[in-house]
C-alpha cells in the first residue's frame, strides 16, 4: 500500500515476485482460449511499501567526460513484520512457488510523490538474522545499463550512420535482447557520424555503446523510468532552466548544502583523438591555456568515429569546452520535508539531462547574489523514516539566448551577443577521476 511520510510525501515500493496476471491458463474458462489472457501474461507487482526501512538510489556520472555505469538503488525491509516473505528459506511466503519469486533481474520500482524515482533489476537479495527472532531483507538492484553489460555481441559490421542510430542498430541485435518490449527508448538525433567498425564476437555491449556516447560526447543512460536514453553532443543550447535552487527569489526551491570548485583541475588544453582504424591521432592543443596553466591532457582512443576529421573536430570542440578554468557548482543537496507538495514532485521528477539554475546569496563580500545555470550529471536519493535528501552532481550549462534589439544586455553586437546568440556560460569539468577509456598524460 502506499505509504505516507512524515512530511506528507507518500511512496510506493513495487517489486516483481513472479505473479502473473491475464496469463493464459488452458482449459480455463475466464483464462482460457475464449478469455481475453495473452501467452505469456503481464508482470502484476506486489507492494512491500510497508516494510520498507530505508532506500538508497545513484545514478548518473561525476563530471560530462566519463561514461554512465549502471545506476544502483539498495532497499532494506523488515522481514519480521512481513512474516519472512522474504526470506528465500520461508516456504510458506505467499511468494514462494516452488522457490521464492523474488530473483535475479525480477522488476522493481519505487515511486515517490507522482514520479518513479527508479526502475530497475533486482540483483542480490541478503537476509540479516537478529536473534532471535529479527529478520531484516537487504535488496540491491541496478537498471537497465547492468543487464547490456551482461550481453555481448556478434561478430557484425555496420554501416556508416549517426551515433544515435549506432545506438539503435546495437540494441535491435537479437543477441542483445533489449528491443524496444524490454526497455523504451528515447533516442535523440546525434551530430556526429559514425564509421564502418568490424565488431567481434564477444564485445562487450555496453562498452561499444558507451564508444559511441564518447564519439558523441553524449550521454547514454536509464532514467529512472526505465527507459535507455542517448542524448546528442554537450553544446551551447537554448535551453531553458525549469527552475530555480537556492537563493529567496520567489519560488526557488530551498537548499541545504552547496559545492563548488575553481582549479586546474578542471581544464583541458590539449585533446588525442584517434579514431577506429587510424593509425594516427588527432591533436588540438590550446596554446594560450597551456601558457598559463601548464599542459593537462585527453587521450580518447578507438573512437568510433567516421574519419580523422570528425576525429579532429570533437577533439577541437572539447579544447574550446575546457581550456579555461572557471568557478563552477558541482553539487547541490536538497531536503524533501521542508518543500511544499509541488516542490516535492518537482524534485522526485528531476532527471539526467535537467538544466536548472542554481542561486546562492553571500553575507559578505561581492557580488552578493551569485546565479549559475547547470546541467544534471547524476541524481541521489536518500529515504528513510525521517528525512528524504536529493543529491545532484552539476556541471555548467552553455546556454545560448537570442540577440535582442535595443536591449542593454543583449542587444549589442559582440564575442558574446550576435546573431546566433549569446554564450551565457561554459562548460568546465572536473576530470580528476575520468575512466572508462580515457587517459591522463
Amino acid at each position: 500500500m502506499t505509504v505516507t511520510s512524515r512530511w506528507g510525501m507518500q511512496y510506493q515500493a513495487l517489486l516483481d515476485v513472479g505473479f502473473l496476471v491475464d496469463a493464459f491458463v488452458l482449459d480455463s474458462p475466464t483464462d482460457g482460449l475464449l478469455g481475453t489472457s495473452v501467452l505469456d501474461g503481464s508482470t502484476s507487482f506486489v507492494d512491500i511499501t510497508e516494510y520498507v526501512q530505508n532506500i538508497n538510489i545513484t545514478r548518473g556520472r561525476s563530471t560530462q567526460l566519463e561514461v554512465f555505469n549502471a545506476g544502483a538503488m539498495t532497499l532494506r525491509a523488515n522481514d519480521s513484520q512481513a512474516n519472512r516473505s522474504f526470506d528465500p528459506l520461508n516456504e510458506s511466503s505467499p511468494w514462494y512457488q516452488g522457490n521464492l519469486g523474488i530473483a535475479p533481474r525480477r522488476a522493481i520500482k519505487i515511486v515517490a510523490g507522482t514520479a518513479d524515482i527508479f526502475s530497475g533489476f533486482i540483483y542480490d537479495l541478503d537476509i540479516i538474522y537478529d536473534e532471535p527472532n529479527l529478520s531484516f531483507a537487504q535488496i540491491s538492484s541496478v537498471d537497465a545499463l547492468a543487464q547490456l553489460s551482461q550481453t555481448t555481441l556478434n561478430a557484425f559490421t555496420p554501416p556508416n550512420e549517426f551515433a544515435s542510430d549506432r545506438i539503435s542498430t546495437i540494441l535491435d541485435r537479437p543477441e542483445v535482447g533489449f528491443g524496444t518490449a524490454v526497455a523504451p527508448r528515447e533516442i535523440n538525433q546525434s551530430i556526429s557520424s559514425v564509421g564502418t567498425v568490424a565488431y567481434e564476437a564477444g564485445v562487450n555491449t555496453l562498452q561499444a555503446l558507451q564508444e559511441v556516447q564518447i564519439a558523441e560526447n553524449g550521454r547514454f543512460f536509464a532514467t529512472r523510468s526505465g527507459a535507455l536514453r542517448f542524448d546528442e553532443r554537450v553544446q551551447a543550447s537554448f535551453a531553458t532552466a525549469i527552475a530555480t535552487l537556492g537563493g529567496t527569489a520567489a519560488g526557488a526551491i530551498p537548499i541545504t548544502s552547496l559545492e563548488n570548485v575553481y582549479g586546474a583541475e578542471t581544464v583541458v588544453n590539449r585533446v588525442s583523438v584517434q579514431i577506429s582504424g587510424s593509425s594516427t591521432a588527432s591533436i588540438v592543443d590550446g596554446t594560450a591555456s597551456q601558457t598559463s596553466y601548464g599542459i593537462r591532457s585527453l587521450a580518447l582512443s578507438n573512437v568510433p568515429l567516421e574519419n580523422d576529421a570528425a576525429g579532429s573536430a570533437l577533439a577541437q570542440d572539447l579544447v574550446t569546452l575546457y581550456e579555461n578554468p572557471e568557478v563552477r557548482f558541482t553539487g547541490v543537496t536538497v531536503n524533501l520535508n521542508a518543500l511544499s507538495s509541488a516542490q516535492q514532485n518537482f524534485m522526485a521528477a528531476i532527471e539526467i539531462g535537467d538544466v536548472i539554475t542554481v542561486s546562492k546569496e553571500f553575507a559578505a563580500g561581492s557580488p552578493t547574489t551569485v546565479n549559475k545555470t547547470v546541467v544534471v550529471e547524476a541524481v541521489r536519493h536518500t529515504i528513510s523514516a525521517n528525512q528524504h535528501n536529493v543529491n545532484l552532481s552539476l556541471a555548467p550549462a552553455q546556454i545560448l539566448t537570442q540577440l535582442i534589439l535595443d536591449d542593454a544586455e543583449f542587444g549589442t553586437l559582440s564575442t558574446t551577443n550576435a546573431l546566433a546568440g549569446n554564450i551565457l556560460a561554459d562548460f568546465f569539468v572536473d576530470i580528476s577521476e575520468v575512466d572508462s577509456g580515457f587517459t591522463f598524460t
